[in-house]
């Protein structure tokens, strides 16, 4: 594997892991505000996850093609990524306007 593109892989495994991790404590701030809300944010909460899991699956698919092909899978996963920090950002922006509401 070129340098070039274990380097992208390794750099997109951990905005992956600390993507996950910021969902995970999203998670757990909605439930620790116990919010009328709650329901439908703990929706939205599983539809990252599933954008997640399958943005780590075609970085496993990027990790099995060719060099020759790899660059572009890498723009298909640049485009998942920017909508899977778009819509945690924008969940976590709700949530906050949410909280402010409440106090």
């Amino acid at each position: 594997m070129g340098e070039i593109k274990q380097a992208y892989i390794e750099e997109l495994e951990q905005r992956l892991s600390d993507l996950w991790h910021e969902i995970t404590e999203l998670e757990i701030r909605i439930k620790k505000a116990n919010m009328e809300t709650g329901a439908p944010m703990y929706v939205q909460i599983q539809e990252l996850r599933n954008k997640h899991e399958q943005t780590r699956v075609e970085l496993q698919n990027l990790r099995e093609h060719q060099e020759s092909e790899w660059l572009h899978l890498k723009e298909e996963l640049e485009k998942a990524w920017v909508g899977l920090r778009g819509a945690l950002d924008k969940m976590a922006e709700g949530f906050s306007r949410e909280w402010d509401e409440r106090d």
